[in-house]
């Protein structure tokens, strides 16, 4: 029987003790430094108008609690003795660096996988020469592989010649491929599974291959309409027979018939109890035969688990994978996507709501337009062109960044050492972090991302820290961007701002380039909004959207020049050619504060939401959304819409409520919760904290229960957590609760 087809056992009903008798649930989840990171510690390369790039090529490997400098452009760790040597004719070649190409599709170091367990680099195009400076004619190239416990570099040559590879004391040689291990940890699980099972030697983990098997698609379009509510489940047993605690590393692995845009990887228990495991998700689609093969280029799907066996132990699992819809909501994910095969080979993020496409991207060191904000697309609505289809992709209206300083100078500021921690990949809710510097240490920031499922409109949750360290000055300043300097291709002509009671100002911004419109405004009110709308539909290119914007401030707490601050916005005018204007919209120091100084901060919580400026483009299943676009679509009334219908009113009489939107509840010393919301659009997520237990938990809305949620651990608290996404809007409360049987 086909999984799909395997009835599926929801969380409604009471779950059982994991084991019998014998190892905790605690004892297999994942340990503080069970993890791993990448980043470039003095920023990328090369990046887009940049003024400034940094000396050194240096990646940070994190491992554990372990750190590894490798100098890319050396292609050699930065401490320690280290020889990558090909011997070929009786000569020693010594590697000396790697080809410069100019093309930005052939950049040389690429990265395959970036997650919380799993990070793979490669160096295409190695040189070497020998003691006299003779090259050496072959191809060959280096691939460094990370897991908590593992350091592997792989050598590979597609010539004959000897390879020698030494890191301190630890040596190895051979012809064509060989692999250099460091931090070597013991991996001694056995795996069993319906699932074709292999052990990948170089990579150092059992590889789990998914069924490659079309899909029907009766009515033709992106996504097959027929299995908008489909979810995949294969068994998976983890059996440790040794006295000692061991670990599993697992990678599950598919390269084609899977929608690849939007989907979550989930490690349950046999009746679908999410276990809280995380399950890294990484992916690739690109390919552009034009320019020829790559290796490493998509199509493929990756993910990754670490799993800690416990000695004399055996646990069985079913690795399920959420697709468009989960329990009736499009599903919610944020992925690492691979650029190999696309270009510039940089780190990406791709989050999408259901599988119709990216629904926002985010771009870690700021490659390719200058800024953190690019593609973003709003959900459910069909393109211009002729004869689209249901579930596909929709057109761009992306742009937008974070912090931009351009210094007293007017030199744009990079930020370096700009790194990525995933802590859910959805479905119901995702929660990834970001933290970078600025280049010379002045500004720390940290910037949490949060998509929700959606049935009706796409909304990004910004949670924003930003910590001055040295004094700064400033030419420009700006602590988030909607559209950004480089990226914005909307031509949206109004500007409209306001709080929860309704408008306070619209106007136009005049057309110019590169000089502000408006500058520090404040932004006053409960939930101060501003919305970006008035598509001039003549000057919209192929392939971009047309759709309205804004941003809500949730929350702000800040000081800035010694002083307490509020949220102001400023209006920055481009143009991009003749009669090619864009507006951006900026949250900005007040006036008069011509200095930041140590000890300053902004903490900011922001909505970011889309919706389509045409209201016949929607397709979704919200009501409620496609009446009310039917009036104000294309105008500042959306954005009002869900700053004040978002404004949810939340009393808790079991547990304690640590955040109203999205509604986070932390539960009493029964491990129990009680609360009721009056307001809301769409669907509200709802976290559940501090649970001491990832099973046996049932959720119920006004008595129903709640059949799909998904679970995350906390490995520093020792905790579960558990979030649904629960239907909001109608004219009575909502009373939610967790209860936790006896």
């Amino acid at each position: 029987m086909h999984p799909m087809h395997r009835p599926l056992l929801f969380l409604a009903v009471f779950a059982s003790s994991i084991i019998a008798a014998g190892p905790s649930p605690t004892e297999w989840m994942p340990r503080v430094d069970d993890q791993t990171g990448l980043w470039w510690v003095n920023g990328p390369p090369k990046g887009f108008q940049s003024e400034a790039q940094p000396k050194e090529e240096i990646l940070c490997f994190q491992l554990g609690g372990k750190e590894v400098l490798f100098d890319t452009r050396r292609v050699r760790p930065v401490e320690g003795e280290w020889e990558c040597t090909v011997i070929a004719e009786g000569r020693r070649f010594a590697c000396t660096g790697h080809l410069q190409p100019k093309d930005e599709f052939l950049q040389p170091v690429r990265f395959v996988e970036s997650g919380r367990f799993f990070q793979r680099v490669v160096i295409e195009g190695l040189t070497f020469a020998d003691a006299e400076g003779k090259a050496f004619s072959g191809a060959a190239r280096l691939e460094i592989s990370v897991w908590p416990d593992r350091l592997t570099f792989h050598l590979e040559s597609e010539s004959d010649a000897m390879l020698e590879m030494l890191q301190g004391a630890k040596k190895v040689s051979g012809s064509r491929s060989l692999a250099l291990e460091m931090f070597a940890g013991g991996a001694k699980a056995v795996v069993e599974s319906e699932l074709p099972v292999t052990h990948d030697e170089t990579l150092g983990c059992h590889r789990l291959e998914l069924p490659e098997k079309p899909w029907s698609n009766a009515g033709g379009t992106y996504y097959p309409e027929e299995h908008l509510d489909r979810i995949d489940r294969w068994r998976v047993t983890l059996r440790n027979d040794a006295d000692t605690p061991t670990v599993a590393r697992l990678m599950f692995t598919q390269q084609k018939h899977l929608p690849i845009t939007g989907f979550t990887p989930m490690l349950c228990e046999p009746d679908g109890t999410p276990t809280g495991i995380p399950v890294q998700l990484s992916k690739n689609w690109h390919q552009r035969p034009e320019k020829g093969h790559l290796l490493h280029e998509g199509p493929w799907f990756h993910g990754f688990v670490w799993v800690r066996v416990p000695p004399k132990s055996e646990r069985e699992f079913v690795f399920q994978r959420v697709h468009a819809r989960y329990g009736g909501v499009c599903a919610a994910s944020h992925a690492q996507l691979s650029l190999i095969g696309w270009g510039h080979n940089q780190f990406w993020d791709q989050a999408a709501i259901g599988s119709f496409g990216e629904s926002i991207c985010f771009e870690p060191g700021r490659v390719q337009r200058r800024c953190f904000i690019t593609d973003v697309r709003p959900l459910m609505t069909l393109p211009r062109e002729p004869g689209a289809k249901r579930w596909g992709w929709a057109e761009n209206c992306g742009g937008g960044d974070f912090l931009l300083w351009k210094n007293a100078q007017g030199r744009y500021q990079m930020m370096k050492a700009t790194r990525t921690d995933y802590r859910s990949h959805g479905p119901c809710l995702t929660d990834v972090s970001y933290s970078e510097e600025s280049s010379g240490g002045e500004i720390t920031a940290r910037m949490d991302v949060s998509v929700p499922a959606a049935n009706d409109h796409l909304r990004t949750l910004l949670r924003l820290r930003y910590d001055v360290r040295q004094p700064v000055r400033w030419q420009r300043l700006a602590f988030f961007q909607l559209g950004a300097d480089f990226y914005n291709d909307v031509p949206a002509r109004r500007v409209a701002i306001g709080d929860v009671t309704g408008l306070r100002e619209e106007w136009e911004p005049r057309r110019a380039r590169d000089v502000y419109d408006r500058t520090a405004l404040p932004l006053a009110g409960d939930a101060a909004w501003v919305s970006v709308h008035g598509v001039e539909r003549a000057a919209l290119t192929k392939g971009h959207a047309a759709a309205s914007r804004g941003f809500i401030v949730r929350s702000w707490r800040a000081v800035l020049g010694g002083r307490p601050a509020a949220p102001h916005l400023s209006t920055f005018c481009t143009e991009w050619g003749k009669n090619n204007h864009r507006t951006s919209v900026e949250l900005a120091p007040p006036p008069g504060i011509t200095e930041l100084l140590p000890g300053d901060f902004v903490e900011a919580e922001l909505e970011l939401v889309v919706f389509p400026a045409d209201a016949a483009a929607y397709y979704g299943p919200d009501t409620a959304l496609r009446s009310m676009l039917a009036r104000d679509a294309d105008t500042w009334r959306p954005v009002h819409r869900e700053a004040s219908g978002n404004a949810l009113k939340a009393i808790a009489k079991r547990g304690v409520i640590a955040q109203s939107y999205p509604l986070v509840v932390g539960v009493d010393d029964g491990q129990r919760a009680q609360v009721t919301v009056q307001g809301g659009l769409g669907h509200l997520p709802v976290t559940f904290t501090g649970l001491k237990s990832h099973s046996g938990h049932r959720v119920l809305v006004n008595d129903k229960p709640v059949t799909h949620w998904q679970t995350d651990w906390h490995a520093a608290t020792q905790c579960w957590q558990i979030t649904c996404n629960v239907a909001v809007g109608s004219e009575r409360e909502v009373k939610i609760v967790l209860e936790k049987p006896e």
